[in-house]
């Protein structure tokens, strides 16, 4: 092992997630049969079941991209999230082999509710179900399955309980940082600023209304700009958490704007939140313009309130 390698394991096993747990204890109603508990897993997700892979080649990408699309699990199947997708993933799939990926995976606490499968052999003991390389297709959407099929119990334990699940944390490149510098730790594990507004640009203010009903309760000030000239002046006038950006607006530049609100109060951090139709994120522009990410359209209010955390405090 390089000495590279051996301060990766190192971090690695200092940020093992404290959120691999066992559920909360049975409430007077969960439900006790297994086809029951798995029904209501299925009852309470969107199919098929989205999966982040972490750590894999892109021929080896290519090939779970074309396994999904055939579809050899229970349900509807799984999907995998591409990379700047802001989306929970319901379940991970790490190349165990690769000790940047297993880096990565202890940073975005996966639990019973998030569970992991591995692939290969890890270079330490690890706390996740794990599949042997080379790949055999069936034995891996059985051991997700059966991944699932334990996520069902834990869902029906947490909703017996009154537990509010955990989302899955912002997912940032943080391995090549110098692990002896205290102050570059610390910067990296600033709180999220408190305040702000979230901005929605869209071409009527549905949406926001939408967004502005889910926040409710947690009395976030919800904004609704019709153009780029509204938006940029909405993040002039006072602090935006998080921009919202409708890109199917033809008098809309999203690329463009996305610029303009990243740079209207620099020392203010503001995320932008691209709203896209399937297929349509250009990741190199968005990069490029600075973009935090993507949802595609339509949008739950699940998977947006859970992104919006990634980037604004949202009191319970």
């Amino acid at each position: 092992m390089t000495k590279e390698d051996k301060q990766l394991a190192w971090k690695m096993a200092f940020a093992l997630p404290s959120s691999h747990k066992k559920a909360a204890p049975i409430g007077k109603d969960y439900p006790s049969n297994h086809a029951a508990r798995y029904t209501l897993a299925m009852s309470a997700n969107s199919f098929p079941f989205a999966v982040r892979v972490i750590g894999f080649k892109p021929q080896e990408i290519e090939i779970f991209d074309a396994s999904f699309a055939v579809g050899h699990g229970k349900g509807s199947g799984y999907f995998r999230l591409e990379e700047d997708n802001l989306q929970d993933p319901d379940l991970y799939i790490v190349d165990a082999e690769d000790l940047r990926a297993l880096v990565e995976l202890s940073d975005l606490r996966p639990s019973d509710v998030r569970p992991v499968l591995l692939v290969g052999e890890p270079v330490i003991p690890l706390p996740y179900a794990r599949v042997e390389r080379p790949i055999r297709w069936q034995r891996l959407f059985e051991a997700l399955d059966e991944l699932i099929e334990k996520r069902a119990d834990t869902l029906a334990r947490l909703e017996a309980s009154d537990i509010v699940s955990v989302p899955e944390r912002r997912r940032r490149g943080r391995v090549d940082i110098d692990l002896s510098d205290p102050a570059e730790y610390q910067r990296l594990r600033t709180d999220l600023p408190p305040g702000g507004a979230v901005l929605v640009v869209d071409r009527t203010a549905a949406f926001r209304d939408h967004v502005a009903e889910l926040l409710v309760r947690q009395q976030i000030e919800v904004l609704w700009a019709r153009g780029e000239v509204e938006a940029e002046g909405a993040c002039a006038r006072q602090r935006v958490a998080v921009a919202l950006i409708n890109t199917s607006m033809d008098e809309v530049d999203a690329y463009r704007l996305c610029r303009s609100i990243k740079t209207a109060r620099p020392h203010e951090r503001t995320a932008v939140i691209l709203l896209v139709n399937r297929g349509g994120y250009d990741m190199e522009r968005a990069r490029a313009a600075g973009a935090d990410g993507y949802l595609t359209k339509p949008v739950g209010g699940h998977h947006l309130v859970s992104a919006l955390k990634k980037f604004m405090r949202l009191p319970r």
